[in-house]
Order: structure tokens, then sequence, then C-alpha cells
């Protein structure tokens, strides 16, 4: 991480009133999902992993690093085109990465868009599978396993996700229940949970994630039929790890196609397992896994 600071580059934490900078810079990006709702649960859960770039007072830049103890998650990298090729991007990646080291993180993981997989290579990081990212139309249908997730659900899901994923990511998954709850599902055989999926929406775009089973549930692709009852005519997106083979061929089934500009899930440390179970059907962002 060699590149020189470019002139009167400022990194910093975030401020609130800075929300509506990182959502415009989303929205310019066309990250619909990553909206000012998602980004505000950054902010709430660590301030300190929210940074900004500024040169000359003005902010140029922003990236998340979210803490998972022994694991951490870079996100929402985005540097505004006027001030690229400076070397802003490396400067908010190296912040990032030096954050979740000072706070002993073994592993950093990130999902690399295409066009930025050679500034992570340069700074260290490596690829580990592609993230594809799915879109699809799906009618949906009831069936007598799946129900939409109820408050007493949560231990158990969380639980679950602790489990499979390889972390504790509570806060979100509280967060995305609290916002969404007609777009969170379980599935269950008697009293045990044996999967559940959370989504999320907004004007012209449902998205689901993350989708977690266990391996003895014998259908998992009736939990997302379910979730498509809520969609209406909206296609759904997902984004589907290429370690979990069963969950893309379980996709591709449907007549759900990849995106081909699908980013690279990469990481910098020793581990590569950060949400690749094989429990893990789908990821729930980009940005922290």
């Amino acid at each position: 991480m060699t590149e020189d600071n470019p002139p009167s580059l400022l990194i910093r934490q975030m401020k609130e009133a800075d929300l509506t900078f990182a959502a415009a810079c989303t929205s310019a990006e066309g990250w619909v999902s990553e909206n000012r709702t998602t980004l505000e649960g950054f902010f709430l859960y660590d301030q300190e992993g929210c940074l900004i770039a500024e040169q000359e007072g003005q902010p140029v830049g922003m990236c998340f690093a979210t803490y998972y103890g022994n694991s951490g998650f870079i996100g929402e990298l985005i540097v505004l085109p006027e001030a690229r090729g400076s070397g802003v991007g490396a400067k908010l990646l190296n912040h990032g990465v030096q954050v979740l080291r000072d706070r002993r993180v073994e592993t950093i993981y990130l999902d690399g868009v295409v066009k930025a997989v050679g500034l992570y290579e340069r700074n260290g990081f490596r690829k580990v599978c592609r993230s594809w990212r799915f879109l699809g139309h799906l009618s949906g249908k009831p069936t007598p396993h799946v129900r939409q997730m109820v408050i007493s659900d949560l231990e158990q899901v969380l639980d679950l996700d602790r489990l499979s994923f390889g972390a504790d990511r509570s806060f979100f998954l509280r967060r995305r229940f609290e916002i969404y709850p007609l777009l969170s599902y379980v599935m269950v055989n008697g009293d045990k949970l044996t999967g559940f999926l959370f989504g999320r929406s907004g004007e012209g775009w449902v998205s689901a994630g993350p989708w977690v089973m266990f391996e003895d549930a014998e259908d998992p692709l009736e939990l997302l039929n379910s979730f498509a009852l809520q969609t209406g005519d909206i296609p759904i997106s997902l984004g589907i790890l290429e370690t979990n083979y069963q969950a893309y061929i379980h996709i591709r089934s449907l007549g759900f196609l990849e995106l081909v500009d699908s980013p690279w899930r990469m990481a910098l440390g020793k581990s590569n397992d950060l949400g690749t179970s094989p429990r893990c059907y789908a990821v729930g962002s980009a940005a922290k896994g």
C-alpha cells in the first residue's frame, strides 16, 4: 500500500450529516439497494468504521469498514468521478484496512467490482471466488413449511446465522427485520427452524438475502418461492458466492441469470471462509457479507 496521499486529502470519520453525500454517491453508481436507510445502518452500528475523504474541505469519497471480531468487511468504497485517478481510492482503502487492523482483525473481505479488482490486488487482496449477482422473475407459491418471521424467531435465526456465516451480524439482521418485516421469512420443521431469508425493497427493486439453510432442509427453494409472493412483478436480485455450487444450480434452475459484471469476493489475511459455508445460500449485502 504505497500510493502517495493526494494533495490536501483528509480521511475522517463520517458525521450524520454526511449520509446525504453517501446516499448521493451510491445513487450515482446505480446501487439502488444501498440507499440512505442501508447506509444509516452502518453509521448506527459503528461510526468509527464509516469514513469520508475530503479535499479542500469538500467530500470526494467514502468507505465503510465493518468490524466482525476476527473478521472485517470493506464496502461502499466510492470516489467521485472528478477525484479519481489521484490515489483517493487507495487512501480510503488503506485507512479502512488500518481501522480494522487496529482492532486486531485477522482477515478482511470485500466484494470488488470488476473494474476495481486491480486496485485491490495492488493493495494485497487476493481473489477468493466470484460473488455472482442474479436477477430474475419468480411468481411464487405458498408452502406449509414457510411463514413470515415473528420476533420470537429471532433467537434461533441469529444462532443459525452465527453458526453459518462465521461471525456475529445480529445488529444488521435485527435491523432488517424491523424495517422489512413482511420480507422476512423462516422455514420450519415442527418446532425446529431450518432456514431463514431476509429481504429489502424500494421503488422498482427488491433484493433477497441473507438466505441461510440447515443442510437437512428438504427444499431450500420453498423459502424463495414464499418470499416471491410479496414481490409482485418486480424482478428479484440476489447474490450467491461461487463456492456454494448447490445454491448456484438451484437459482439457475429457476431461470435467474447471473450478471456478467458480478464482483469478486476478495480477502486480505489468512482465511477465506467468512460466509462460504454451504448453509449460506445468498449474501446479505456486497458491503458486509
